[in-house]
Parts: C-alpha cells; sequence; structure tokens
C-alpha cells in the first residue's frame, strides 16, 4: 500500500477472464479500469449493484459456485452410478432366485411379470419426484 494525496493504493490481483471482462466495460465506457474497479467496489461496499455492473459480476459469482458445487455434484453422480449398478444387480438376483421357486410351465408367465415390473420401474423413475 502506498499513501498520496489522503488516497490509499491497493493491489487486487485478477484471472485474465476477469481482467478482460474489466478492460472491455471500461473501454465502453470510456474510463478507466482503475476507475471502473473503484465505481464497483464502491457500489458494492454501499450495497449498490445494479444491473449496469452485473456483466462483470455474474461471471465471477458463476466461477466461485462452480469451484465450490462441482466437487460435490461430481461425488453426487459417482454415489448414483454406484447406486444404480448395485439396484441392477439386486433386481437381477433377485428374479434369479424367484425363478428358481417358479415351476418349468409357468416360467414364461414370470418373464412376462418381471418385464411388465422394470417397465413399471423405469415410467416411475422418469416421472417428475412429488413433493409428497
Amino acid at each position: 500500500m502506498s499513501i498520496k494525496e489522503g488516497n490509499i493504493r491497493i493491489t487486487v490481483t485478477y484471472t485474465n477472464k476477469e481482467y478482460a471482462s474489466i478492460k472491455l466495460i471500461a473501454a465502453r465506457e470510456n474510463i478507466a479500469m482503475s476507475e471502473l474497479v473503484r465505481r464497483y467496489s464502491n457500489q458494492g461496499i454501499n450495497g449498490k449493484l445494479s444491473v449496469d455492473n452485473l456483466d462483470i459480476l455474474v461471471p465471477v459469482i458463476r466461477e466461485q459456485l462452480s469451484s465450490l458445487l462441482n466437487p460435490a455434484i461430481e461425488r453426487l453422480s459417482s454415489i448414483s452410478a454406484k447406486t444404480c449398478v448395485q439396484a441392477g444387480a439386486a433386481a437381477y438376483l433377485s428374479a434369479e432366485a424367484l425363478s428358481q421357486f417358479v415351476p418349468l410351465d409357468r416360467r414364461e408367465d414370470f418373464e412376462i411379470c418381471y418385464i411388465e415390473a422394470r417397465k413399471k420401474a423405469v415410467k416411475y423413475l422418469k416421472s417428475k419426484i412429488s413433493e409428497d
């Protein structure tokens, strides 16, 4: 920090993408980049963020949210995939075990019931989950 004429200077580091956004907006508004950053900082400090500066804030917010949420989303996807594999294996083993109790002359009926049950399960999984 340096003090000159009653002002204090601080250094802020931006990503290349953020820097390009700041540069573009400053050029569009025909002001210095430092003035643009100062204005946005003051608006943020004073709680006066507006639609005018959303084009710089939205990408930064998205990037931050993405970096926070992506690991959790990837973990949930992995768990979900493993659950599907386990559920499929369990369904297969259950059908195999049950088929052993069905007399040979009724096995065709059992297979039809199994196929219908699978169709109903798929339909259920594709339906929207209700709040109830």
